[in-house]
């Protein structure tokens, strides 16, 4: 146990030490940003419907919020496991080995160590959004739903996690690892309907991305993002309250029918077990 908490904590400070990390971390979310106030800030609604419903600035404010913090988490998983790759390339990882302890250990530790970083940058990343959201002038989650935020954030984190250690136990280069983060996460990015809503998309791809993790995650933020504002909404009679929630993704579908917070939250943790297991797989096929 002392080994993999000295590992992860190695990770950890490894992390916030080097600033060029935490500014790719980052970069996701501040083009994200960049790119919804420049130009998509008025793409989802015209004109007419924002001058009769105001509140719809406040419901894309916290819209994006949400999938800001999701990308953000996943980023800075990636960064953070990404010290794998880079202690095999210095062969601190062989070293590891050479000492006398199970190699299992060494692994929960970069594992720790990463969704440790990922977590902390989330929690920072929260912080963030509820400036935003304030300087907006859009009402901030209530405490209850703050704190469903958090829980929702560590799921993220942990799946996102799973994800990047999936990519980092093989034995991928510095750069070859760098370059499918990136692939990733720009992907990531268009899964979690960060970029366009949900219902934009077609009928098939909408039921590709519900059977991905990511558009759960998403969806678990933005429904507690949004509890608020939604609440104070009062849409014209020609526009159903539900039907709004799906095409935004605040409430998942899966093959036409309602997907439930808890079976959301079930089905991200059953695609982290299996990025995991994947992982593991791997690193056990090595070391045979």
């Amino acid at each position: 146990m002392k080994t993999t908490t000295r590992i992860a904590k190695r990770v950890f400070k490894l992390f916030f030490r080097d600033k060029s990390a935490i500014f790719f971390t980052l970069l996701a979310s501040i083009i994200l940003l960049t790119i919804y106030l420049l130009f998509l800030n008025r793409s989802f609604f015209s004109e007419q419907q924002l001058e009769m419903m105001p509140d719809l600035v406040h419901f894309q404010n916290a819209w994006l919020m949400a999938g800001l913090a999701v990308i953000t988490a996943f980023s800075a998983s990636f960064t953070g496991l990404g010290q794998m790759p880079v202690d095999r390339k210095t062969k601190a990882f062989d070293d590891f080995q050479v000492a006398p302890v199970r190699r299992s250990q060494i692994v929960a530790g970069y594992i720790l160590g990463g969704t440790l970083t990922a977590f902390v940058m989330s929690l920072a990343t929260i912080a963030f959004t509820y400036i935003f959201l304030l300087i907006r002038n859009t009402p901030l989650p209530s405490v209850q739903n703050t704190l469903l935020i958090v829980a929702t954030l560590l799921l993220t984190t942990f799946v996102s996690s799973g994800l990047a250690f999936l990519f980092a136990s093989g034995r991928n280069s510095v750069r070859s690892y760098g370059s499918v983060s990136s692939v990733m996460l720009t992907l990531i990015g268009f899964f979690a309907g960060a970029y366009i809503p949900f219902g934009a998309l077609g009928k098939s791809v909408q039921t590709f991305m519900s059977l991905l993790p990511f558009s759960h995650m998403a969806s678990l933020a933005r429904k507690f993002y949004l509890a608020d504002p939604i609440k104070s909404m009062n849409l014209p009679p020609q526009l159903d309250m539900a039907e709004f929630r799906v095409f935004f993704a605040v409430d998942m579908e899966m093959f036409g029918k309602a997907v439930s917070p808890w079976m959301s939250a079930g089905f991200i943790l059953l695609w982290a077990l299996l990025f995991f297991g994947v992982g593991l797989f791997r690193i056990r096929k090595e070391q045979d």
